[in-house]
């Protein structure tokens, strides 16, 4: 088999209304070269047979039905990962939608890294969006990652080596119940000092985030993806979406460039403070210095040296005892 240059890997364990969107935007990919692993956590029958039936139509796809695994499922991903071929690994949630360039940028990424994500942009009920910012080359960003419970992207926007998963002690697994799916598995990677990090900078993926929508029906999910779908299908929408990320990005950066040099100028201040400190102390250490150099050196001084050497000796007299 001609080696691919994504496996792609989409989980899904509920009723199958919002798959084919996902699997859509998989398909509609400009980079052709992937297979895509729909992996069935415990899922419907009637989602087996939807992934199956998408399967027929396109050589590209296999499935894999499992019963529910822990948590979500995590354990599943690993078994289906034993089975690929890409060079690459990619992921995207059953609710979420590719644009057509994802892939290739994930593609220009990796070959730069092992592990790393595009920015991930979360729609929100109302329409609005929110793009979260970060950078893996960053040391302090991985760091905070792996000792703090905080992450700035998920599954839909992150790709890594095969080969560097196939290096790790442990691949995708049930993670603890206080931690999320998606950071604990990164942190396998970030741990890793011999791997290579980075983020580009694009968004080429929308999230009309499950936890935001609790209160919305399935049916009412799957009306507001069709209609982003539809919206997005336009290249104007998708260049005018993007545009909207770019400049939040732009003023997170410059945000951040006036953070850190209203840092520099108080680090700046605290130092020019502590020299002129230092300055005022030497001063008076002189100062000091001078004025006994001065008494060294008055005929005072030299003048009752005599009384100075009796009172010495005197002293000596009364510290010696006899007995």
């Amino acid at each position: 088999m001609t080696q691919p240059r994504f496996t792609v890997l989409l989980p899904v364990n509920r009723p199958p209304a919002l798959l084919p969107f996902a699997v859509d935007s998989v398909l509609g990919q400009s980079l052709r070269d992937f297979e895509l692993f729909i992996v069935c956590d415990g899922a419907p029958e009637e989602t087996v047979q939807a992934a199956e039936k998408l399967a027929s139509d396109d050589d590209r796809i296999r499935v894999f039905s499992f019963p529910k695994g822990e948590r979500h499922g995590e354990a599943h991903r690993h078994t289906a990962l034993l089975q690929a071929n890409g060079r690459y690994v990619a992921q995207i949630g059953d609710d979420d939608i590719w644009f057509p360039e994802h892939l290739s940028e994930l593609d220009h990424l990796l070959q730069t890294c092992d592990f790393g994500n595009l920015l991930q942009a979360e729609i929100m009920p109302d329409g609005a969006f929110k793009v979260y910012i970060g950078d893996l080359s960053d040391a302090d960003t991985r760091r905070k990652m792996l000792e703090t419970k905080w992450n700035f992207f998920g599954p839909s926007t992150v790709g890594y080596s095969l080969e560097a998963y196939r290096s790790l002690d442990v691949g995708w697994s049930p993670a603890p119940s206080d931690l999320w799916t998606d950071l604990f598995m990164w942190r396998k990677f970030l741990a890793r000092t011999d791997l290579t990090f980075a983020t580009r900078p694009t968004v080429q993926c929308i999230k009309p985030s499950a936890v935001l929508r609790q209160d919305m029906s399935l049916s009412e999910r799957q009306n507001e993806l069709a209609a982003l779908v539809q919206r997005f299908a336009d290249p104007a929408e998708r260049q005018a979406f993007q545009t909207g990320c770019n400049e939040h990005l732009i003023r997170h950066l410059r945000s951040e460039s006036r953070r850190h040099a209203d840092n520099a100028a108080r680090h700046a201040q605290t130092a020019t403070a502590q020299q002129g400190k230092i300055r005022q102390q030497q001063a008076e250490i002189d100062q000091l210095k001078q004025r006994q150099n001065a008494l060294l050196a008055s005929r005072s001084w030299k003048m009752t040296a005599p009384l100075r050497a009796i009172g010495k000796a005197f002293q000596k007299c009364l510290a010696w005892r006899p007995f």
